[in-house]
């Protein structure tokens, strides 16, 4: 015999005359359609369709979840500057920012599981209504509808914990029943959303595990007056021809006198060489040229500028021109032809040649007439700090030891150039595209003067001293001789040139940015999207669900919330309340009589037993004043229900599902209950 149930626009809104009902032969299908289609002022407002409200709150959560995505998004690479560098998203975004928004999203999570579980339930009570009418097996028992209020109402992991042990057997207490789909559902996805939510809490520590900060520039337009950072050959000084030292030679201001014929230029280079002085410095291009740039260059600019420079390039030649010497005698050296170099030891001058070259391969007497650009330059280097058995070479640094010393030649090349270059963040690039060989020969003629006061065959090997002891190339310690060589030769000549405006200039602003790991970002984006997900299908459930019939917000609010289940056990059973789906209204006015007792009660077969029992009225014993009235026991209450119960079993063979309300035949008693769907 398939279930059925009332029409609830028949049903009497007066509690105190409850009649026992006869059930209809629709169905709850029919009774909805019927109450759908007519509409009829006896319906309360509470059953009809609230899909809005489903709607809504889906919606909110949805666009919450998106806007708070997109703000992250939006703060990584949009409003800041990004790169990929393999599996990590480096962005000018401070890390804190970034962690916030993506605390925010977690929080979220976390606070509306129970929403997601609120969806959840009108889809289960639509299937428990469903099964109601044609007795399928979705129909939970008192014990199982206990578990689905518990795991729905608590949400958590202990209530979830309690419905995966009685689902899959694991309580000593093995109950047979069967385990309707509604429930397995239930614990499902309340499982899937908490485990959702506590994952992304997971996933967010990672992340701020392994972020970190990064210090990043941006550039911007440079609003005040411009510094001058570049240099330039000082015109006015270059306007006449130097004194009798030079024979001639435009020499700018690097001669002056013939008797200190530097004394006023090489002071300057001293101090750019050492950087001292208070308006110049030598900088070294990323590609080796040296040039003189400003003594101070302030931190908050990028620019880019002009300058001429020097670059050297040298390689050491010892090997292929040492030769067999006796133990005290200066070592002999004599170099092949086709290097270009007689790097013998001059005994007029007690020295090895170090110094611009002609094209014999012997040192110029007057450096100041150098021809060409760019110009050879020979160099017998000696030093102490390489020390080997005599007569040996150290290592592969170059050097060959001989007496008390140690002696590297190398043969170089120096290009005296005009160069574009970019300072940004405390490093100069050589623009190759607008560098150029200086054609001008006094330029070039003006380096070669100042090899002859700048005693370079002393303070260029000082400056090395030791490089290359652990190279594995005479390679090395050659490439650093060119590079102090190119030092050396511009700053001796930074007397020559003046401060100007560079070509371009920007501002820098530092920033401190993040680091972050991008499999981390790309799992908390699939979080987000499988969250929205599980927010669009239970929206849609539940929207159908409360489409399909008035009765599921009611039938919902009886899975969700632990009042209705305290309503329908003990509560004053008035029928106009049972249609709220607000339970707090399920409640009527309560007095003295409606409280709870705990403890030991009789039952209608004389046992004993231990429960919950409420007080019933009962009239007043004939022969009372009137309006008097007294409380049954506990026993009595108790034999009504049984009483009740038994009836009912005789009218439809089985007790009835949801709680028949019925009247009583016990004139002792003024009021009767019962319980609903």
């Amino acid at each position: 015999m398939a279930l059925s149930t009332y029409n609830i626009s028949d049903l009497s809104r007066n509690t105190q005359h409850q009649v026992a009902l006869r059930k209809e032969q629709h169905g709850l299908f029919e009774t909805v359609s019927i109450i759908s289609s007519r509409r009829s002022s006896n319906i309360p407002t509470s059953t009809i369709f609230r899909g809005k409200r489903i709607v809504a709150v889906a919606s909110a959560l949805a666009l919450a979840t998106i806007l708070v995505i997109v703000g992250a998004a939006l703060e990584v690479f949009v409003a800041h500057d990004f790169a990929r560098s393999g599996n990590w998203i480096v962005t000018a975004a401070p890390v804190g920012h970034v962690l916030g928004i993506v605390f925010v999203l977690a929080v979220l999570f976390l606070v509306t599981v129970p929403c997601l579980v609120w969806l959840l339930g009108y889809g289960l009570a639509w299937s428990w209504l469903k099964a109601s009418v044609d007795n399928g097996q979705n129909r939970p028992t008192s014990y199982q509808l206990g578990i689905l209020v518990d795991v729905l109402h608590g949400v958590n992991v202990s209530t979830l914990w309690s419905g995966i042990k009685y689902i899959h057997g694991l309580n000593k207490d093995k109950r047979t029943s069967y385990k309707p789909a509604i429930l397995r559902r239930a614990v499902g996805v309340v499982g899937f959303v908490l485990t959702l939510a506590y994952s992304f809490v997971v996933l967010l520590i990672a992340l701020a595990a392994s972020s970190s900060s990064l210090s990043f520039v941006r550039l911007g337009a440079y609003d005040a007056a411009w510094p001058q950072l570049s240099r330039q050959i000082n015109a006015s000084a270059c306007a006449s021809t130097s004194g009798a030292v030079a024979a001639g030679v435009n020499l700018c201001s690097l001669q002056t006198a013939t008797s200190t014929p530097f004394s006023d230029s090489l002071p300057e280079g001293l101090s750019t060489l050492t950087n001292n002085s208070a308006v110049n410095a030598v900088a070294l291009g990323d590609d080796g040229t040296a040039f003189i740039v400003p003594a101070s260059i302030p931190r908050d600019v990028a620019y880019y500028g002009q300058a001429n420079g020097v670059l050297a390039t040298c390689q050491s030649v010892t090997s292929q021109c040492v030769t067999n010497t006796a133990p005290g005698s200066p070592l002999g050296l004599s170099c092949p032809t086709a290097l270009g170099f007689d790097a013998s030891y001059n005994t007029t001058s007690n020295a090895y040649p170090f110094g611009i070259l002609d094209s014999s391969g012997n040192v110029l007497a007057a450096p100041y007439t150098v021809a060409s650009n760019p110009f050879a330059f020979g160099a017998v280097a000696q030093s102490q700090a390489y020390s080997s058995a005599p007569d040996t070479y150290v290592g592969n640094s170059g050097f060959f030891t001989h007496d008390n010393s140690a002696l590297n030649v190398l043969t170089c090349s120096a290009t005296v150039r005009s160069v574009g270059y970019t300072y940004f963040n405390s490093s100069f690039t050589v623009d190759q595209s607008n560098s150029s060989i200086i054609t001008d020969p006094d330029i070039v003629r003006g380096i070669g003067a100042m090899t002859a006061a700048s005693f370079l065959a002393d303070r260029i090997p000082a400056a090395l001293e030791g490089v290359g002891l652990n190279a594995s190339s005479p390679a090395d310690y050659a490439n650093a001789f060119a590079r102090e060589l190119s030092r050396e030769l511009i700053a001796f000549t930074s007397v020559l040139y003046v401060p100007s405006p560079p070509l371009e200039i920007q501002h820098v602003t530092p920033i401190l940015g993040s680091k972050l790991y991008l499999p981390l970002l790309i799992l908390i984006l699939a979080w987000t999207a499988l969250y929205l997900l599980t927010t669009l299908v239970l929206g849609i459930v539940a929207v159908r669900a409360t489409n399909a019939s008035p009765y599921t917000l009611l039938a919902a609010e009886r899975l969700r919330s632990p009042f209705t289940a305290v309503h329908a056990a003990y509560a004053r059973n008035e029928a106009q309340r049972t249609w709220n789906v607000e339970p707090n209204k399920l409640f009527s006015v309560e007095t003295g009589l409606d409280r709870l007792s705990v403890g030991p009660t009789t039952t209608s077969g004389g046992g004993l037993a231990f429960g919950v029992t409420r007080a019933a009225a009962v009239r007043a014993p004939k022969g009372a004043p009137a309006g008097v009235e007294s409380s049954a026991s506990s026993a009595a209450e108790t034999v009504r229900h049984e009483h009740d119960r038994e009836r009912d079993v005789e009218q439809d063979g089985r007790p009835s599902v949801g709680g028949t309300m019925y009247e009583t035949e016990d004139e002792d008693f003024a009021s009767a209950e019962g319980g609903e769907v």
